[in-house]
């Protein structure tokens, strides 16, 4: 490259950045993008990082070169590498503090992506930490960038490499944690200490607030580190204790740690108070076993909560969000490490509990201030309370805090109520202002404020039940006499106050309903259940279905149009979700279902009470007793009654909220749960609501199946009707299975007609009719319902599906409705699929199958992957590939059949798979999941199943498989790396078995030959098995070790080459050892595959891992 070159490069990086034309990025992002594309290319961005002042140009240079460097690593020599990590911290050092941010940034990222590559290549990668000593001995920018450097550190060795297995990444992780996370540790906290001694000589305000801010940052990331390899779960942060190495307790433990940081917290500003207090956190989490002796703990749990107590005292800081948020996640944390007998025993304990409740209270006050924290604060009282039953008067009897229970008496209900108001308050103040967010619309955080809800009312239950009764009531009459108007008026537009009116008492309604969903069935779960709850929950309840009649008696009047607030309709979905759970079925006291007559004449009797009802008192269970209470109080009628509500709602809600796919979704999910259980679905098949749909599910009576958002639930929907119908004593010869397929029936003839497909009205139905087919298919778990529904389908209608995959291939929505209705008709859970043996049934549902996949196959796999090329292409392969892995493993074919009759379906459809899976970059195949396992699966059941065809193809293509299997081994996926090393077995076992015969066959002549055209693949094969075994984690050990006898008694040179290249890499004084290890590995094995023989050298496998790893020095 030179200087024109390079001013060329720097207008295309600055049209990339700052073009508001969109092409002209495009055509930019194409030109600079050729840097990446090979490594020929590395001394162009040297030369660009060297010679230009653009930040966009060394911004693409830099991010060039890290991707070079980590797409061609095996290119370069370990020298190269130190060599390009030293001129990147030399330029870092000479450049870094006069660079922009970003670029800084990119740089770091490569030299940290060095590191962890070349950790076990050179000691020099190893001494990263005494090299980057040197920035922070330097000026304060330098010391700046060195702690950035360290941090990025810290989150690289923490991070799995895509594409690469996990022994790789675990090694490095484990021997960075042992050798330099605990110094890097030591150098934020002695970065802060430095800061809060001000002894940071002729730093700016500006510079020291960078600097605690890496500092900071740095503390956060090394106490955040996987130490365990347990991949932590960032969103399940809060129940977790953070498992730090023993070697860090001096630090941990010393009192001058903790007090740094509360000081700190006291004298910077944000944002770095906000990561002081995360940093608290996160030292609110370490583990009860690393203090040695058990009073450390004691001690540094009173040191922790008077920091905290000082802090609620002065509200210092607590006007900043950020700040704010992590005091509550600091003070959720206290109880969720730390057990409630253990706090009482503090000095502060006393000041705490009186400052904490005020602070909450006052916190959900200010709703739109702390939507985001509130949940926390929540699940800090809902953890307290939870507690009492279990603090024994003697483990605090020490303790002047003994009245902590009466204390909660008062304080609790005050919290619940307080919450409550709240939620009321921000409800009706969002009805008045739109441009306010409303909590309800955030269903995530709505959900996480309810799981907390059950444990912290239920303290009181009673108490919590009367204030929601004097709250919602008023609200409820309110709404009753605003429907009233509005009937009376018949008005079609209401006034914008009237309607704002309405949205404020519909969302404070939902709120409350959505609390007592939470509530709801305390008795079911609470440790000591309190006789008389279940009449607090009819109160309760009594309410919400008086909510929901007012509501649906204005949908109905209107004809729809009068729709409520969404928030009210899904605030009754998760009620009715959490009264089915409770009430609803017969281990929750619910009377056995009678048959469905006799459950219809029930239900169409309006408010009788049931026969069933009504058993002597003699033979009722206490469950049974307070079941028969409840619905007694709640005054609507039997359970068949109550029940009937809940259909009936369902169905309205499939009429009228088409349009609101939230809603449609969720009501067929509660439908659905209904049906699945077996009492509550014969007492459901019996309503005429049930009735009327089995022969009605069609778009003229529901119109929600027309709507495109809604494609999906069709399935749910015909699914849900299907369990119905087949799990409760189904009758085939009952005319109920032909009036619920009389519409689909109807539907496939016309598509057998129609001449035309490539019209948007066809295409729709394909889709529908495919969608409906598979929800009902699923539902077929016997022979007997499904032969039903392959006899409908069978022979009449598979043509129709024949030509949809040729004719619509280009349609994704379509082939993958049809697909994937197809993967489902294929699958044979739960033996389903056993014909008897006079029939022909697997055969012909195999062969029309793979007319399916050939005809879709040879249509798709030419056409270019385009612009979405997952969803335009893969997706289709994807499902393919799933389809044939289900009916090659379905053991319901004789595979055989196809070659003795001259059928080519077998060998079509395989060649056809074949052909769309390798004509797909590796790149692509390794970068969508759902393609990647559906790749590996199919090979798997290929290798079992199809051997001898797999043996037969190409010696290219044959190779190119074996290599996937290689790269599978390898994934850090374990149940495709499993998967591969069973197809693994399956080939070395042929091999070994075709050797042993002493006459010449033709697959031992193929065989010998892929061996002589890849000399080294048992070799290869071997050692990524060997080294899963020795370094990987336990758990995968099994799976993968079964291949390892079959490879070995292939090639005694591949086990030899492996066993010189082990000894080679360690010190002499192991090498005997590893002698030895193998000497009793194979001590007692027999060479051959025998099931018992491979068992003792499996079990012989873990004790040879064991013995290595006592032993090795891992490098």
């Amino acid at each position: 490259m030179d200087a024109n070159q390079l001013r060329e490069l720097e207008a295309l990086c600055h049209v990339l950045y700052e073009s508001g034309n969109e092409s002209e990025r495009t055509h930019a992002q194409q030109a600079v993008l050729i840097l990446q594309s090979s490594a020929e290319y590395i001394p162009q961005c040297q030369y660009v990082l060297d010679n230009s002042s653009s930040p966009y140009a060394l911004l693409v240079a830099s991010t060039s070169l890290t991707k070079l460097l980590t797409s061609h690593w095996n290119n370069f020599t370990t020298p190269q590498r130190v060599d390009i990590r030293n001129y990147v911290l030399g330029y870092l050092a000479q450049k870094g503090p006069t660079l922009e941010k970003f670029v800084t940034t990119s740089l770091i990222q490569m030299v940290c992506r060095l590191t962890k590559y070349g950790w076990f290549d050179d000691e020099q990668h190893r001494e990263i930490v005494a090299e980057v000593t040197k920035f922070l001995q330097a000026t304060v920018d330098h010391c700046v960038i060195g702690l950035q450097i360290l941090s990025e550190l810290v989150t690289e060795m923490n991070l799995p490499i895509v594409g690469h297995n996990i022994t790789f990444h675990r090694r490095s992780a484990v021997s960075f944690r042992e050798d330099s996370l605990f110094r890097i540790f030591q150098v934020a906290l002695t970065s802060i200490k430095q800061l809060q001694m001000h002894n940071i000589g002729g730093a700016t305000p500006q510079q020291e607030a960078k600097m605690g801010d890496q500092a900071l940052t740095l503390l956060i990331k090394c106490l955040s580190f996987d130490f365990i390899g347990a991949n932590l779960d960032e969103s399940a942060d809060e129940t977790g204790s953070l498992q730090v190495p023993t070697s860090w307790r001096s630090v941990i433990q010393d009192p001058d740690t903790l007090q740094l940081l509360f000081d700190f917290y006291t004298t910077t500003t944000p944002p770095n108070t906000s990561k002081c207090l995360e940093a608290l956190m996160l030292f609110a989490s370490v583990r009860r076993n690393l203090f040695s002796p058990e009073r450390e703990r004691s001690l540094y749990l009173s040191h922790l909560l008077k920091g905290i107590c000082a802090i609620l005292r002065a509200q210092e800081g607590l006007s900043d969000q950020q700040n704010y948020h992590e005091f509550c996640r600091l003070t959720g944390r206290l109880k969720s490490n730390y057990q409630l007998s253990e706090l009482m025993k503090t000095d502060s304990f006393v000041e705490w509990m009186d400052l904490t409740p005020d602070f909450t209270i006052k916190s959900f006050r200010q709703w739109q201030w702390s939507a985001n924290s509130i949940h926390y604060l929540l699940a800090l009282w809902s953890r307290l309370v939870a507690a009492l039953p279990y603090v024994r008067a003697e483990s605090v009897s020490c303790s002047p805090h003994s009245g902590t229970t009466n204390f909660l008496d008062s304080r609790v209900p005050q919290i619940i109520q307080a919450y409550l108001q709240s939620r009321l308050d921000s409800a009706e103040q969002c009805a008045l202002d739109d441009t306010l967010d409303n909590p309800l619309d955030d269903e995530g955080g709505v959900y996480e404020q309810l799981e907390k809800l059950p444990t912290l009312c239920h303290f009181n239950f009673r108490q919590t039940g009367e204030y929601i009764v004097s709250v919602l009531d008023p609200i409820l009459n309110q709404y009753a006499e605003a429907c009233s108007i509005l009937d009376q008026t018949g008005r079609a537009t209401i006034p914008l106050q009237q309607q704002q009116q309405l949205e404020s008492m519909e969302n404070r309604v939902a709120w409350l309903v959505y609390a007592i969903g939470a509530i709801l069935g305390g008795q079911t779960y609470s440790p000591t259940p309190t006789e008389g709850n279940e009449l607090v929950d009819a109160d309760l309840s009594q309410r919400v279905f008086r909510a929901m009649q007012l509501m649906e008696h204005r949908i109905i009047a209107s004809g729809g149009h009068a729709k409520p607030s969404v928030h009210f309709e899904l605030s009754l979905l998760y009620y009715f979700s959490s009264f089915r759970k409770c009430y609803i079925g017969e281990q929750h006291g619910m009377p056995s279902a009678s048959t469905p007559s006799s459950s219809l004449q029930s239900a169409s009797a309006g408010s009788a009470s049931s026969p069933i009802m009504a058993p002597s008192e003699s033979v009722m269970s206490s469950k049974h007793k307070t079941y028969l209470r409840m619905f007694e109080r709640l005054g609507l009628g039997d359970h068949t009654v109550v029940v009937n509500m809940m259909v009936t709602k369902v169905g309205n809600n499939l009429k009228f909220w088409g349009e609101t796919e939230v809603i449609i979704s969720k009501t067929l999910a509660l439908f659905f749960e209904v049906a699945s259980g077996y009492s509550s679905g014969k007492l459901l098949l019996g309503l005429e609501t049930v009735q009327y749909l089995i022969g009605n599910h069609t778009a003229e009576e529901f119109p929600f199946l027309t709507v495109p958002a809604n494609t999906r639930h069709r399935t749910m929907f015909h699914s849900t009707i299907a369990r119905l119908i087949f799990t409760t004593a189904f009758d085939e010869s009952s005319d109920r299975f032909e009036r619920f397929m009389d519409p689909i029936e109807n539907v496939l003839n016309q598509l057998l007609q129609t001449v035309n497909y490539r019209v948007p009205e066809v295409r729709e139905a394909v889709i529908g009719v495919c969608r409906d087919l598979r929800g009902i298919v699923q539902q077929t778990h016997n022979r007997h319902t499904y032969s039903c529904i392959f006899d409908f389908l069978y022979p009449t209608y598979f043509p129709v599906f024949v030509r949809a995959a040729d004719e619509l291939h280009d349609y994704p929505a379509v082939t993958t409705a049809l697909l994937k209705f197809l993967q489902e008709l294929a699958y044979n859970k739960a033996q389903r699929l056993t014909f008897e043996q006079s029939s022909a049934s697997g055969i012909l549902l195999f062969h029309e199958l793979s007319s399916v996949v050939v005809a879709y196959g040879r249509r798709i796999q030419p056409v270019p992957a385009g612009t979405n090329p997952y969803g335009d292409k893969y997706k289709g392969v994807a499902i393919c590939l799933g389809i044939l892995y289900r009916a090659l493993g379905g053991n319901y074919v004789n595979f055989g059949v196809f070659q003795l009759y001259n059928d080519k379906s077998l060998e079509n459809v395989l060649e056809i798979a074949l052909q769309l899976v390798l004509s797909i970059p590796h790149e692509d195949l390794m970068h969508y999941p759902k393609l990647k396992n559906a790749y590996f699966f199919f090979l798997e059941i290929l290798f079992r199943n199809q051997l001898a065809s797999v043996v037969a193809l190409e010696d290219g293509i044959f190779r190119q498989l074996v290599q996937s299997l290689h790269e599978g081994i390898n994934s850090y996926d374990l149940a495709i790396a499993a998967q591969c090393a069973t197809a693994v077995d399956h080939l070395a076992s042929l091999y070994f078995q075709e050797m042993k015969k002493k006459r010449d066959t033709p697959v031992k002549h193929i065989l010998r030959a892929h061996v002589q055209g890849s000399p080294t693949m048992w070799s290869t094969l071997l050692a990524a098995l060997l080294d899963i075994l020795v370094y990987g984690e336990v758990n995968s050990q099994w799976a993968l070790s079964r291949p390892i006898l079959s490879l070995i008694l292939c090639s005694e040179e591949a086990l030899t080459n492996y066993q010189q290249q082990l000894k080679s890499s360690q010190p002499p004084e192991n090498r005997a050892q590893i002698e030895e290890a193998f000497a009793a590995l194979f001590a007692d094995v027999r060479p051959n595959l025998e099931a018992a023989n491979r068992d003792k050298f499996t079990q012989k496998l873990g004790q040879f891992r064991n013995t290595l790893r006592g032993f090795l020095t891992i490098q």
